[in-house]
């Protein structure tokens, strides 16, 4: 069964079988074959939000993007966000 992963680095998105141990070439997160800076996660571990005071639209990684549970602030305009 192939798995899809997303760089949590620059956003390439790629699939890879993982082995019968359940890795990837020995990783549990490969690298990514884009950037090779970054590491493939799973694409369902990123959150979508939109900022209450400018509009922009981002994207998170880890807990569904959630920082100690907690929804981010603008990264743009430091202001309140709601998951889109």
């Amino acid at each position: 069964m192939k798995k899809d992963l997303i760089c949590n680095e620059c956003g390439h998105e790629w699939t890879m079988k993982p082995d019968k141990d359940g890795l990837f070439n020995g990783y549990g997160c490969p690298p990514c074959p884009s950037c090779y800076s970054g590491c493939g996660v799973s694409p369902n571990d990123y959150g979508d939000f939109k900022c209450l005071w400018c509009g922009h639209e981002f994207r998170r990684y880890g807990n569904g993007g959630l920082h100690l549970g907690m929804i981010p602030k603008c990264p743009d305009c430091s202001g309140p966000c709601d998951e889109v």
